[in-house]
C-alpha cells in the first residue's frame, strides 16, 4: 500500500472511530435502512461510501447528493445528483424521500440562518409527512438550528433508532437532531 493510500485509510479509520460516526453506523443507518424506502444522503466523502451499501443491503433505495462535482466519485454509483441542497426541491423535483441524512452540511457550506432555512424548506418539499430527517451539525460551526426555530415550520423533533431526538457528545462538538416531517 502506498503512503497516500495508507494515510487515507488511517484517516478513514480515525473518522469511523469517533463516537458520532459509531452512532451513525451502529444505530442511525440500520434504523434508516429498516424504513425500506427511498433515502437521501446529503454530503459525500470517501468515509461515507460503505453507508449506501449498508442501507441497500436491508432493502432501502439509497441516493446521494453533494454540491461539489468532484465528490460524485464518493456518492452512489448510479443514483447521485450534483447540486446545492438549498435547491433540493428543484434538484429532486421528480422524487420523494422517506428519510434524509444531512450530516456535516450545516456549518460546512450551508452556514447562515437564511441558507439553513432554504435548505430545510427544500428538504421538506421532497419528503412526505412522517418522513425522517437526521441533521448532524457542530456547535463550533453554527448556532443551534433547533433553538433558533429554523425547523419548526416543517419538522418536529422525535426519538429515533432508540435514541432521543437530540444526541450530543462529550468528546466532539457534533450534535445529531432527528426530526419528523409534519
Amino acid at each position: 500500500m502506498g503512503f497516500l493510500a495508507s494515510l487515507f485509510k488511517s484517516k478513514r479509520s480515525e473518522i469511523h472511530d469517533l463516537p458520532d460516526r459509531r452512532l451513525m453506523t451502529d444505530a442511525y443507518l440500520p434504523a434508516f435502512a429498516a424504513l425500506k424506502g427511498r433515502l437521501l444522503f446529503v454530503g459525500c466523502r470517501g468515509y461515507n461510501r460503505g453507508y449506501y451499501r449498508l442501507l441497500e443491503q436491508h432493502g432501502a433505495e439509497a441516493w446521494t447528493t453533494d454540491i461539489d462535482p468532484r465528490s460524485a466519485r464518493f456518492g452512489h454509483k448510479t443514483r447521485h445528483r450534483t447540486g446545492d441542497i438549498c435547491d433540493a426541491d428543484s434538484l429532486f423535483a421528480d422524487l420523494r424521500f422517506d428519510g434524509i441524512v444531512c450530516n456535516g452540511v450545516l456549518g460546512y457550506g450551508v452556514d447562515s440562518e437564511a441558507q439553513q432555512v432554504r435548505a430545510l424548506n427544500a428538504l421538506a418539499a421532497i419528503m412526505p409527512p412522517g418522513g425522517h430527517l437526521l441533521i448532524g451539525w457542530n456547535t463550533d460551526k453554527i448556532s443551534d438550528p433547533i433553538a433558533a426555530g429554523l425547523t419548526t415550520a416543517h419538522f418536529t423533533p422525535a426519538p429515533f433508532a432508540d435514541q432521543p431526538s437530540r444526541v450530543r457528545f462529550d468528546a466532539v462538538t457534533h450534535v445529531y437532531d432527528h426530526l419528523v416531517r409534519n
